[in-house]
């Protein structure tokens, strides 16, 4: 075990959110809980006075907000952020947190923050001044980044249906919602297809885990069920690969 510890701030408004980071962090011996905040008037305060290495800060709480406050410190910890909404996807950016945390967070998806924060910091707690790319929200395996219109959204992998290429514009389905991008679909088969994700057309990609049944269609081409009823084209090239995937 190193001789320094990484003394580390936990910032909700929940108390049981704080348990639920404590119990997450009782297996890393070399982290170190220096102080607990309510709200943002705390959280900046006790970086002030308990000058933490490491920050877990929930994003939507009383008092300051930390998008205003933590870029005003000289030497601000490192941040990684955690929510239950992904509207504030763009404000974390700007701070450049180590990662951006979905509530509920399981052991294995902090287990890799938690991986991130290691090769960001050495292991006398002073930060590497190298670039990682991999701290950035969506390099993660669970998230992806859609800069929509003015606003950059935060997107769930789990939660994406199909991403679609309609008159220039790509679509990504997810839940109810239908959030459009200016980049091509090339931009996000190269960010999924190895996520469970594969292109069924030139226009299409679909997560294989909401894929409910392949159809014989015509000529040669099949039709996908998606599980909310929709429908997409498979073209001929592509329905072998698909086929394959599936066990089918």
């Amino acid at each position: 075990m190193p001789a320094h510890k990484i003394k580390v701030l936990i910032a909700d408004d929940e108390a049981p959110a704080r348990k639920r980071l404590k119990t997450l962090l009782e297996p890393y011996e070399n982290l170190q809980i220096c102080a607990e905040a309510e709200d943002g008037d705390q959280v900046l305060r006790l970086i002030i006075e308990k000058s933490p290495d490491l920050a877990f800060l929930d994003i939507n709480m009383p008092g300051a907000s930390v998008f205003n406050t933590i870029p005003s410190l000289k030497s601000p910890p490192l941040i990684v952020f955690q929510t239950a909404y992904s509207q504030y996807g763009a404000d974390a950016y700007n701070i450049d947190a180590i990662d951006y945390l979905m509530k509920p967070v399981s052991r294995e998806r902090f287990a890799r923050a938690i991986d991130k924060v290691m090769e960001k910091l050495d292991m006398t707690g002073k930060e590497k001044f190298t670039h990682n790319p991999d701290t950035h929200p969506e390099k993660n395996s669970d998230v992806i980044s859609v800069k929509s219109g003015e606003s950059l959204r935060i997107i769930r992998i789990d939660m994406i249906r199909r991403v679609s290429f309609e008159d220039g514009f790509s679509f990504i389905h997810s839940g109810d919602e239908k959030i459009y991008s200016d980049k091509p679909l090339s931009h996000f088969v190269s960010q999924l297809e190895n996520r469970g994700f594969y292109q069924v057309s030139r226009s299409d990609l679909i997560s294989l885990k909401k894929l409910a049944k392949l159809h014989p269609f015509f000529n040669g081409q099949y039709v996908a069920e998606m599980t909310n009823g929709e429908k997409v084209h498979v073209s001929r090239r592509r329905v072998q690969g698909l086929k394959e995937l599936i066990g089918s």
